[in-house]
């Protein structure tokens, strides 16, 4: 019998994954049919699903707009979870391709099942992010 993770666990190791840019890892912590859904009106809004379209509608371009040389992190203030559920609070810092400094508040809600992320919404300063990321006004 295989004992899964529970959710918290879960998030916690793709919040790492993240900091650490870990592209082997990442696709380990999401479902194959998984849902992420990104606020906003810039380049990367919209709701992605399943494994392949989020690494390639918005993890690889995500990629492409920090320098790789600059560090990213994810610094979580709160972690609510219950069952299947987890909300998570967090800065992601990083310099733009631009050298531009990066901080943005988010807050993240994640559905795990059987060890994998099945949903994400974020929540965030979209104004900011598209300006920043994109030197769009809105």
């Amino acid at each position: 019998m295989t004992v899964r993770p529970d959710a918290r666990t879960v998030v916690t190791r793709y919040l790492q994954a993240l900091r650490t840019r870990d592209v082997e890892a990442i696709p380990e912590l999401i479902a194959d049919d998984a849902v992420y859904r990104i606020p906003g009106s810039h380049p990367l809004a919209g709701t992605f699903r399943g494994l392949d379209e989020i690494g390639e509608k918005f993890f690889a371009p995500m990629g492409e707009l920090f320098d790789p040389d600059a560090g990213y992190s994810v610094e979580v203030s709160h972690v609510l979870a219950e069952g299947d559920q987890v909300s998570v609070e967090c800065v992601t810092r990083s310099t733009t391709v631009h050298g531009i400094p990066y901080a943005n508040e988010i807050s993240a809600h994640f559905t795990v099942r059987d060890g994998k992320i099945v949903s994400m919404r974020e929540y965030f300063d979209t104004q900011y992010f598209a300006r920043t990321l994109f030197g769009q006004d809105g």
